[in-house]
Formats: C-alpha cells, structure tokens, sequence
C-alpha cells in the first residue's frame, strides 16, 4: 500500500452519459476548483483542447488530482464517444477502480456493456453513477433492473444501506447469520462485505443524481472513499510502469501519462522500455489539479503523473520490467482508412511527421506512409475523429488538408491449401531458398506459423528472419489486404556456408508467400457491427426495411420484443438487435435520427470479421514493390531501384 493512500479512479460512461459534467461536479465538491466549467459553454477543466471546447466532446483522456475524506484520488476522464475508445481502452490498465456513468433515461447502452465486461477481465471493480435524475424519462429502477439483466451483478444503492444485509447475506457466510437471526448490522459492520463483493464482481453499488445539478455527488465521492481499493506497489521495487497517455506541449515537448506500478521515477532519470531500449531523460514529473500543473520531482508506485522529456515514447508503451504489469486488453479496432492529401504538394513532408506525431498519442491511427507514391493513410474509427483530425491539422499544425472518403478495411484468408516457394540465389551474393505450406484456418484464428526444418538445412538464426518478416509479409496479401485465418508452415529450405547474407531469407519469405497466398486464392473478409436499437414504435417497419436493405441480420425474436417500455412522450418503443456490416452502416446512425425525428437510440460495436458475399467488398493497390514483381522487389529491397 502506498505511504499517502492514493487511488486512481476511471470516469468511464457512453457518449452523452454526462461524464465530463460528473468529473467537473467532482472536482468542485473536492475543492480542486472553485466553479464547475460547462461543457456546453466550453469551460470543462479536463476539455483542454480547443477542438473539444468547439465541439463540446472529450476527444483525450484528462487526469486531474482530488482529496476526499484525506483520501489522494487520481481522476482519469475518458472520452464517451466511440471513435474515442482507444483512449479509454488504453485507460483500463491503469485503473484501481472506475465509476460508470449511466444515463438515467437511456440506461445501459452497448458500449456501457462493453467497457463493463473489459474492466471485469481486468479484475477492475466497478461502482454505478446512475446519472441525469433530473430528465423527464429518468427512471432509476429500470437502469437498476438493465444492469442486472444486461451486466449480471446485483445492485446495491449505496445510500441505503438498511437494505444490504439480506444481500449481502447471500454471498458472506458470516452475515447470513445475522441475518437469518434478524440481528441489524451498520454500515460501518458491512462494509467491508460490501468492498470485497464489489472487488468479486458479485454487486454493484449504485449512487443516483445528476450531475449538472450537484446531486449525489457527495455520496458518489463517499462510495469511492468507502469501495475504491487503494493503489499498491512497492516503491523500492524495480520499476515498471504503463504510459496510458501521451500528448505534446510547445514548451515541454512529449509529455507521457505514466501509472506506476513498481519502482521510483525521478528527475534526470533515464526511463527504458525493454523492446526499445531508452526512450529519454525525465525532465519534469507534473502533478495536475484542475488546469493547474505543478513539478513534484518525483513518482512512486501507485501514483499517476505526467512525466516530460521521453521523447521516443508512445502511448501504450510500458516502461521498466513489464512482468508486475497487467496485461493490455483490446477493446476497440479501427475498421476504416483515409487517406490524405495536402492541399500544396510540398507539405507532404510536414503532413507525414504531424501524422507520426498524432500516431504517437493514438496508436490505433497507424499511419501508412509510402513516400515513393505520395501515398499517406490514417486508421479511423468513424466520421467524428475525421473531423476532428482536420480540426487538428488545420489549427494544431497549420496545414490544409484534404481526408478522402474513408475505406472500409477489410482483411483476406486463403481459400485453399497451396505450396509457396522461392530460391533467390541471384544476383550473388545471396543464397535463401524456401518452400512454405498455407493452409486455411477457422474464422478468427488469427495467423499461426511453424517450421519443420532443421537447422542442418537453415540455420536458427536465417529462420528467425523468417519468422521476422512473416507479419510484415502478411500485411498486404494478392488482394492488398492483411492476411488473417491462416497456417503457413516452413516445410523445406537452404542457406549456403559462404553465399547467404545475413537478410536474404527477409528478402526470400515474402516472396514465396505471395506465390503460395496466391495460388490458393484469397476471400475478403468484411468487419461487422453488433447494434442495439430502441424506435417509436410507428418506425419500426421503416428502421427493419433499412436494416434488411444494409444486409443486415436482425437477433431471433429482436422483431417482436417490444419490451413494454414507451418514451417521455408516452410513446411505445420496441427494441431491436443484431448485426450490420460496415460497409453499408456508414450513415445507419443518421438515418435512424432522421426516420425517428432524433427519438431513437442506436449503439454499435464491433463484432468481429465474416466471409464477404462474393462479388462485394472491395480489393485494394498493393502499396509499395509487389513482391510477385519479383526482379523489380529485389532490386527495391537491394536499394537499386530508383
């Protein structure tokens, strides 16, 4: 346990939830600020960035520093909207617990659930802030009874804590009796019962109010107090942490978010990250309260700070020994690409490092640049983050750029097993010859490789280029795609004593694999999403044709289920499932607000990759040298080729 019992809570909710209204509230009962900013009005502490003061969404993850009860609380604030996820998938691991916010009149939404369900596998106990209590249509009960149909756990309404025991009852052992016996129990008695159910997964306790009038803040700041388990970590410890955040100031430069688990960080100390060696020399280690940051000299496990001067870091990086660290959990996938083009020729150059420098705080963006083609591409997750990306480079970095119409990425697995092989043994000296089996694996089995050859034909360190370039190789298959659900095995190859140059076999494998990946032929496989909806009943016979026009599939029995629920109109709504493409899913959510006057509510989430319809999907130019153009791809690669 830390000396100063630190805590670092998450504010984790759907897009519209009132998160960032909530994390003001709470920064004003703690007495961090003096009045709580609007989001409306663009004055939100942890909205910092102009962009998301213009558009009134959080685009970043803010953290900010409270006390409560003498409790050190760390507030990390993340983005509700969906294109904003990686900073909130990021967020998780660095997590002692997390309030999710819910909307009182929407109540459990699908991200809600998906966020939910990754905090459980990161064992990251979670408390309820039933939120917007003072809406028409708010109905604390119903959101109570979603989160047990939906979530699972029982919930507990923490300001009533007469009505634990019974509970509690059921899963402590040492309470059923009190129970049984009819004997009261305090709160201060059950507690502790409650802390560890929370910690289990098995209840979740629930504070309601709305945030934009002040209510229930108090007790949510109680709860946190009272359940929030305190950060641990061993000071004297090696270090190893996890930067979760990365952003840049003119002044400071890069500026990592780090939560550390183990160890102490100082000033003047150099940090490591064990894949990339030394990442800088730590310049400043800032503590935020509000908008206002100050130098603390020095970091200690179980505390969050922003530490300057590591200018090769990127979010996501670990630093230190990452064996105490747990492990990074995948919540979302960029399904779109765009690509971009500056309105003067000669700001490609500027265009690419402002890409590489936001790629560095997200990256999810994953930029592709092949300067040979002017070729320059950003993964998205939807049409907002593009707007805000032109927002970026317009005001951030002074450049006008042009972002085409997004891509659809759609991955590739080969139809049938096939044998790929090559043999570059010109121009010497060169000597790499190679034969690999492609077998088709099972939707969602990802890439799996093996050799079978002995080192007697090619030495241990020639096949650890292969198995080196094999992901590189399958990033672009016959159909300019990555290539997934596949089993390539090394079944036969030769190197030479005297001819093999220490990358001939980097140069050989892709290659053979294109032959072989082409001989067996690929399909496209197109991404899906999972969508949760609920319609003015009047609009369900519209929103279904739409749906069923998409090449959508609606859930067994989503038709019929209205689930006796209406609006604040008195409106009856039913309430639809199952799962769309996204190709043609595009412009479902603008559609659903035009069909239902803005009454209906749509959540979407990604639900994996399936087998495209022959005749659909789309292939895409290989970037680069084809390596099937194989003279011009061996000279590309031996640097001859202008």
């Amino acid at each position: 346990m830390t000396e100063n019992g630190i805590t670092n809570i998450g504010i984790i909710a759907h897009v519209d939830a009132g998160k960032t209204t909530l994390t003001e509230q709470l920064l004003f009962k703690s007495g961090a600020i003096l009045r709580a900013g609007s989001v409306d009005q663009g004055t939100a502490q942890t909205d910092y960035m102009e962009v998301e003061r213009k558009r009134g969404i959080s685009v970043k993850a803010a953290t900010t520093y409270i006390r409560w009860q003498n409790r050190a609380i760390n507030l990390i604030d993340t983005p509700g909207h969906v294109d904003f996820a990686a900073e909130v998938e990021r967020s998780l691991r660095v997590l002692d617990a997390a309030v999710l916010c819910l909307s009182a009149v929407e109540g459990v939404q699908a991200q809600s659930e998906q966020y939910y369900f990754a905090l459980r596998q990161l064992n990251v106990p979670v408390l309820v802030f039933i939120n917007k209590t003072d809406r028409v249509g708010a109905d604390v009960e119903q959101v109570h009874r979603q989160i047990r149909e939906l979530l699972g756990p029982e919930t507990l309404a923490f300001t009533a804590s007469e009505a634990w025991l019974p509970v509690l009852a059921e899963y402590e052992d040492k309470l059923a009796d009190a129970w049984l016996e009819n004997r009261p129990l305090g709160q201060a008695e059950l507690l502790p019962a409650l802390a560890n159910q929370c910690r289990l997964g098995n209840i979740l306790p629930v504070v309601a109010g709305s945030a934009l009038k002040g209510e229930g803040i108090d007790a949510l700041l109680d709860m946190v107090c009272a359940l929030a388990p305190l950060s641990t970590g061993d000071p004297d410890g090696p270090v190893a942490g996890i930067v979760f955040k990365v952003e840049h100031d003119k002044r400071l430069g890069r500026i990592a978010y780090v939560r550390l688990a183990s160890g102490t960080l100082k000033n003047r100390d150099t940090v490591v990250n064990q894949s990339r060696g030394p990442v800088g020399k730590i310049v400043q280690i800032r503590k935020a309260s509000g908008r206002k940051a100050t130098d603390i000299g020095i970091l200690k496990a179980g505390d969050i700070a922003a530490v300057c001067g590591l200018d090769s870091i990127v979010a996501g990086d670990t630093i230190g020994d990452e064996t105490c660290l747990p492990k990074a959990l995948s919540v979302v996938q960029p399904l779109l690409r765009v690509r971009l083009r500056p309105e003067r020729e000669q700001d490609y150059a500027p265009l690419a490092a402002a890409c590489a420098e936001l790629a560095a705080e997200d990256p999810k963006l994953k930029m592709i640049w092949e300067p040979g083609v002017r070729q320059l591409l950003l993964h998205v997750t939807g049409t907002i983050q593009m707007e805000i990306l032109d927002a970026l480079f317009r005001d951030r970095f002074g450049l006008a750029v042009t972002l085409e119409n997004p891509q659809v990425i759609y991955k590739e697995t080969p139809v049938r097993p096939a044998l790929g092989s090559d043999a570059y043994t010109m121009p010497k000296p060169c000597w790499a010859i190679v034969t690999f089996a492609i077998e088709p694996l099972p939707l969602g089995q990802g890439v799996v490789y093996e050799s079978r050859v002995t080192e007697i034909k090619i030495r241990d360190r020639y096949q650890g280029q292969i198995a080196q370039a094999l992901p590189l190789a399958l990033e672009q298959g016959p159909r300019g795609w990555e290539v997934t659900d596949v089993k390539i095995t090394l079944t036969d190859g030769e190197d030479h004593p005297v001819h093999t140059h220490p990358l001939d076999f980097a140069t050989v494998t892709p290659m053979a694999l294109m032959k072989g990946l082409a001989a067996a032929g690929t399909r496209l496989l197109e991404p899906m999403l999972r969508f949760r909806l609920t319609v003015p009943l009047p609009d369900t016979g519209k929103v279904i044709s739409q749906i069923v026009a998409m090449r959508g599939m609606l859930d067994s029995g989503s038709e019929s289920d209205t689930h006796d629920t209406a609006d604040e109109h008195g409106t009856p709504r039913r309430f639809l499932t199952g799962r769309v493409p996204v190709a043609t899913s595009l412009d479902f959510p603008v559609f659903i607000a035009q069909a239902t006057s803005g009454r209906g509510i749509l959540t979407m989430v990604f639900d994996g990759y399936e087998p495209c319809p022959e005749g659909l999907g789309e292939d895409t130019a290989y970037r680069g040298i084809n390596p099937l153009d194989r003279e011009r791809y061996i000279l590309h690669v031996r640097g001859a080729l202008r």
